[in-house]
């Protein structure tokens, strides 16, 4: 034994490397090393019969069989020649400055033992707030490659389930849903449903490049072989199971080209894969290709259990935890739970990260902005109960801000938001999409203006515009009220507005001269004069002249910074003004110079964007449409609703939605939501309370 006593103050990191000892039938060793030195080595001591140790969590294994199952494998760990070095370790810690410890296992035969059980003195250790534990091998050191900027990608694929978890597995996606999406803008969520081959998924994961791959599946042993698979999709229409094995996890990564940065394995098993398998064997294939942490199950996890964790999970990873943390409370959560007692030990975390840069995502927000700012947003926070979607977001957010660094073909300066409802609803969803892209936009640094084309023009009492209509604005009018609403405190990010000051100078002079202004004019108040249309103009070069002074306004108002402007309800606009004047000479120079930092979202229904947009320009315009919903999703988006608002459907609101899915026709419209919220009492309340 070397011996080495511990620092007097807490290393950052404390592992525990167990090693196969080099003359064959001499059992193992356990290394102690403190931030990377070994600093003390032991025999392991005695395991006893290790098949019994990885059948704990096999039905019918009561707890008392667990605590005995721990108190061996911390007497092999811990109790012998190392105790005293632990126990002074131990005397370091506390709560609010936890150790972390990493057990690297080198024999591959001690893998699938259940260390997560270590237990002494009735206390389980993975479950102390003073200890982080994790296996894997000694980090990698931090990527060279800069931090990308948010937000978090999330690939749920949901495998075809046994008919009788059909419903858990719905019920963990809404968890997902709800865990994820209640703060807008810092997660996108895509649902990938039984992908028919390795090649369809991995193709999926090369168009997103999630940053965490999350499985909601049914492992097995494979026929024959008894390593797992994971079924990704049942046998159809004579075709064979579409699997995963731990060999095709290399085939998967090369199809994709991306390596996400944590994979979750939230599978339950059939039939009784051998734990090492998916410790050692999938879940170390997804780190061999180059993922940072894996979190896998070492038993057969209940679906109602598996829920449970993803819901926990997810929330501490949304609240910015550091992984091994996140997984930590997840037990906490776990255990005290009454159903499926063990079930907290069930998840394994490892790693070639340490856990605060397996997920190294930055938000860079605009001057001069606070995260706090969106709580008084109110067409922010209603975000929260957003629900589906995941097509129309990811296109209309990557049109104007492709995330993935090249290539960037499809990045287009003006983005078109339009809809048409199957089931003649009034509303589609145009509002929201254009909202949550705006907040992810917010949250990526960019400044952001949300302008209502609704709202009516307030211009100062007794000027010649007094009271301009709400509907069927003309051009000025438009421009006017973009002013307004960009200078707002109402605004998440409001301009100065003194940025307007030379605008409206050429304004002054050119909505009553014939010729432009001689040399520079000094920043001037608006004098709210009506546009003189009988002097003779026969090439609109006052007009011209006066939004060309416009967008000037708006790109120098950001110092370089990306500025997105959102006109909802253009079809206030009178469709003469929008397509003489302001597509001619706002949309369409926004359109055509994508090295300006000024990007535009044009908000309308389809038939009247049908009627004044170009054909010719259609090219350099992204365009994305929200029409009602596939009634096939009615289930999924009502239960993530109900997630969203902290009320999961219980039986009684099941049967209800059921009951609603009989009736409807091949679509439902977004106002259905609505409805849900006055046929549930409990939504109603949540919804009036305001909840996220």
């Amino acid at each position: 034994m070397t011996d080495g006593m511990p620092k007097d103050e807490a290393p950052a990191e404390v592992a525990l490397r167990i090693l196969a000892n080099s003359r064959p039938a001499s059992g193992y060793s356990v290394q102690l090393l403190m931030d990377g030195t070994v600093t003390a080595s032991a025999p392991l001591g005695e395991l006893g019969s290790t098949e019994n140790l990885t059948k704990v969590f096999d039905r019918g294994v009561g707890e008392r069989d667990r605590e005995q199952a721990g108190e061996r494998l911390y007497a092999a760990l811990l109790g012998g020649e190392l105790a005293a070095h632990w126990a002074e370790l131990r005397r370091h810690t506390a709560a609010g400055t936890p150790l972390r410890v990493r057990i690297e296992i080198d024999p591959p035969e001690l893998r699938p033992l259940p260390w997560e059980l270590l237990r002494h003195q009735n206390q389980w250790l993975w479950r102390r707030s003073e200890l982080r534990w994790r296996r894997g091998c000694a980090d990698d050191p931090p990527s060279a490659e800069p931090r990308e900027l948010g937000p978090l990608r999330v690939l749920v694929v949901a495998c075809s389930p046994p008919q009788d978890d059909r419903l858990l597995a719905e019920q963990e996606l809404a968890a997902l849903s709800g865990a994820l999406e209640c703060s807008p803008g810092r997660t996108y969520l895509e649902v990938l449903d039984a992908p028919r081959d390795v090649t369809e998924l991995g193709l999926h994961i090369k168009g997103l490049r999630p940053h965490v791959l999350h499985f909601i599946g049914h492992g097995m042993p494979r026929p024959g072989a008894g390593s797992p698979v994971l079924v990704l999709a049942s046998a159809r229409d004579g075709s064979q199971e579409a699997e995963l094995t731990a060999e095709g996890v290399g085939d998967l990564a090369n199809i994709a080209d991306w390596t996400p940065m944590l994979v979750v394995l939230n599978a339950c098993h059939a039939g009784k894969a051998d734990p090492a398998d998916w410790i050692g064997g999938m879940a170390q294939a997804f780190l061999d290709a180059g993922t940072r942490a894996v979190v896998s199950m070492q038993g057969d996890i209940a679906s109602d259990a598996a829920v449970a964790f993803s819901t926990k999970f997810y929330e501490e990873l949304g609240s910015s935890h550091p992984l091994d943390k996140a997984v930590a409370d997840t037990r906490s959560h776990l255990a005290g739970l009454a159903r499926n007692p063990g079930s907290w030990a069930l998840p394994v975390l490892l790693t070639r990260y340490a856990p605060d840069q397996v997920l190294g995502l930055d938000c860079v927000l605009p001057p001069d902005s606070s995260l706090d700012d969106i709580d008084h947003c109110k067409q922010y926070v209603e975000l929260s109960r957003f629900v589906g979607r995941s097509d129309e977001r990811r296109e209309a957010w990557w049109t104007l801000d492709n995330p993935i660094p090249a290539p960037r073909e499809k990045e287009r300066p003006v983005l078109v938001i339009g809809g048409y409802s199957q089931t003649n609803k009034a509303r589609t969803g145009k509002t929201w999409l254009t909202n949550w892209c705006l907040i992810t936009w917010f949250l990526r640094g960019h400044h952001v203006v949300s302008v209502n084309l609704d709202t009516p023009l307030s211009p100062p009492v007794g000027t010649p515009a007094s009271n301009p209509p709400a509907r069927n604005k003309d051009w000025l009018s438009v421009l006017r009220l973009i002013r307004q609403e960009a200078t707002s405190p109402e605004q998440l990010c409001r301009l100065p507005e003194t940025a307007f000051g030379t605008f409206n100078a050429v304004l002054n002079h050119l909505t009553g001269a014939a010729t432009p202004p001689s040399g520079d004019l000094e920043p001037a108040e608006d004098e709210w004069q009506p546009f003189d249309d009988e002097i003779g103009d026969p090439y609109d070069k006052r007009k011209e002249g006066i939004i060309k002074a416009f967008l000037d306004a708006l790109r120098n108002s950001t110092g370089g910074r990306p500025l997105v402007v959102a006109l909802d309800h253009a079809d206030s606009i009178m469709p003469g003004a929008f397509t003489d004047v302001l597509y001619r000479w706002l949309v369409r120079p926004i359109a055509y110079n994508a090295t300006s930092p000024l990007r535009l979202i044009v908000v309308a229904p389809d038939p009247w964007l049908n009627g004044v947009l170009p054909e010719a320009d259609a090219h350099m315009l992204g365009r994305v449409s929200v029409c009602d919903f596939d009634s096939a999703e009615f289930m999924r988006l009502a239960r993530a609703y109900g997630r969203r608002l902290g009320v999961p459907p219980d039986n009684r609101i099941e049967q209800l939605l059921e009951t609603l899915r009989g009736v409807q026709g091949p679509h439902f419209s977004v106002e259905t939501f609505d409805h849900l919220t006055q046929l549930v009492p409990d939504w109603g309340r949540a919804k009036a309370q305001g909840a996220r």
